[in-house]
């Protein structure tokens, strides 16, 4: 009678190749950066027409609220210096410092953590320069979301933080490790999109938009609507 062998049988393993990681990685970071370059193109021709669309009704909606604010101050004769108490006596949020003043703030605070000075290496120095570039931009366009998320970014200042001193491309194992921190950081931008509240905002308009619907252009008249009905407390209160 014959026995079956019990013992599993050898298994192959392909011995570890740094050049086809290294490839594979480098492959997968530029489809990856692709991606989120893309991504980032839309957003911003999102946040762009939201701004003409959108954007300039709310604009012109805090103006007249704020008119009705200084009218009610007026109609209870108090002064302008004594408004911060009034505002806080009645549960209402004062406005907020200068839009011009925070982006500036957001920037410079940007520029200290990221700016290609403080890099220790050529890689490094390359990224913090792509940083500075996202941020220029930002600030050029007055997106203070986006310097924001730059801002909170704790991937992107682990990666600057490295301190590596010698370009990655001479050691495989180094370079294979820059190239997952690098597609972790590309993963983390994409993530931090996707969640942006305007990002889903933009999401909902273009599933409107193949219904034939112009999402934007109805969140427009809605805030219009509320503009007229401002108007009208503003002239009683005038």
């Amino acid at each position: 009678m014959s026995h079956l062998s019990l013992q599993p049988s050898a298994v192959k393993h392909e011995p570890f190749d740094p050049a086809q990681e290294i490839a594979r990685l480098e492959s997968l970071l530029a489809g990856r950066r692709a991606e989120l370059s893309t991504l980032q193109a839309e957003f911003r021709a999102f946040k762009t027409r939201y701004a003409q669309v959108v954007g300039s009704r709310l604009a012109e909606l805090a103006d007249v609220e704020r008119e009705i604010r200084e009218a009610e101050r007026r109609t209870l004769g108090v002064r302008a210096d004594n408004a911060a108490d009034v505002a806080t006596s009645a549960n209402v949020t004062a406005p907020p410092p200068s839009g011009q003043t925070t982006l500036r703030k957001l920037f410079w605070s940007v520029a200290r953590l990221f700016h290609p000075d403080m890099a220790t290496g050529e890689t490094e120095a390359r990224r913090r320069h792509e940083i500075m570039t996202a941020a220029n931009r930002a600030y050029r366009e007055g997106d203070v979301d986006s310097l924001h998320t730059l801002l909170g970014d704790e991937e992107l200042q682990s990666y600057c933080a490295t301190r590596d001193g010698a370009d990655a491309a001479d050691d495989p194992a180094t370079h294979i490790f820059k190239l997952k921190e690098e597609l972790r950081t590309v993963e983390f931008g994409l993530k931090r999109i996707k969640q942006d509240r305007l990002y889903q905002l933009k999401l909902a308009a273009d599933e409107a938009a193949t219904h034939g619907r112009d999402a934007l252009a109805a969140e427009a008249a809605r805030i219009a609507r509320q503009i007229g009905k401002a108007r009208n407390r503003l002239a009683h209160l005038c």
